[in-house]
């Protein structure tokens, strides 16, 4: 049965919802001890980032000092504090496992939904470059942060936000995803919920696949894919899913099961409602075995006794 895949219109922007200036060609790659602070372009439909040298090692001071610099008017005068300056943190603190949290005073609900979204990703994507930080959560007057329908915004992740652009028109959506990431012995797929803001500019089964490479932070939960490897391509057509991906998808594969990268791509893409099967090639050739172990030259149909608590083996979930 195909579960956890949801899809929320928020609003209508000019272009995508991020430009992360600081890994673009021609934009100036950060040194050692040096970090992006994220930006607001004038019409704020999209972030870019200058780099910043903080004096501070703390944790938390050094969240601190970052958030002060986001607040400070950028070196270009074409870009904006994604912050207002109407909204201030009140402070911030560390929690456990990798988590901090930032507190802001009552003007933060006062944003247009467009700026609060690029406020937050500034936010998150800003201090999650910390090491040690892999999540950050809102509050506002001591309560946590809500969105229109007030139910709490999770911790966030650098990866709760996708880099999407284009020169048409582009809605920001709010998407849930269901992944499969493996657990510490990597015999096993562990169902994750992963929710991600992007623009529209990205197809769903492009998503899945981008965020499967990004690995996982969350704890007893380990990468299925090598992040060094990229898919060329990914179309659907008929339900079945074609996935291209570059040679480092078997020369970098993961020390887990053979069957593990390979179901973790299948499993995630057929929890989308437009796709049952998914045909995986590398290179463009799609007449090889994954390892010698599994066969690639027919479409992959979904398989969950490889998932914790899945069905018994030789059986496929319910489409």
């Amino acid at each position: 049965m195909k579960r956890g895949f949801s899809l929320f219109l928020l609003l209508i922007v000019s272009c995508g919802l991020l430009s992360c200036g600081g890994t673009e060609a021609g934009q100036e790659e950060a040194g050692e001890g040096e970090y992006y602070i994220y930006y607001a372009n004038h019409a704020f439909t999209k972030l870019e980032t200058e780099i910043c040298k903080p004096e501070e090692t703390d944790t938390v001071l050094l969240a601190d000092e970052l958030l002060d610099r986001m607040q400070e008017a950028p070196r270009n005068m074409e870009l904006l504090s994604a912050i207002p300056g109407e909204v201030h943190v009140v402070r911030t603190e560390a929690g456990y496992g990798g988590q901090l949290f930032v507190y802001f005073n009552a003007a933060y609900t006062a944003m247009e939904p467009i700026r609060e979204i690029l406020c937050r990703a500034a936010v998150v994507k800003t201090l999650t470059q910390i090491e040690g930080v892999d999540y950050v959560g809102f509050y506002v007057n001591d309560q946590p942060l809500v969105d229109a329908a007030s139910n709490s915004i999770n911790l966030m992740s650098a990866t709760s936000f996708v880099e999407s652009s284009g020169n048409n028109t582009a809605e920001l959506q709010q998407v849930n995803l269901t992944l499969y990431f493996t657990d510490e012995t990597g015999t096993k797929l562990l169902e994750t919920e992963r929710s991600v803001v992007c623009g529209n500019g990205i197809s769903m089964e492009s998503l899945v696949v981008e965020q499967l490479l990004l690995g996982c932070e969350e704890e007893g939960r380990y990468a299925t894919l090598p992040r060094t490897s990229k898919a060329l391509s990914v179309a659907t057509r008929k339900g079945v899913c074609y996935i291209n991906f570059d040679s480092a998808f078997i020369d970098d594969a993961l020390n887990v099961s053979d069957y593990i990268p390979i179901y973790s791509i299948v499993d995630s893409l057929t929890e989308l409602p437009n796709v049952s099967r998914v045909q995986i090639s590398v290179e463009g050739v799609g007449d090889i075995k994954f390892r010698d172990s599994i066969a690639l030259e027919q479409p992959l149909e979904r398989r969950t006794e490889y998932i914790e608590g899945g069905a018994a083996a030789g059986t496929e979930t319910e489409k």
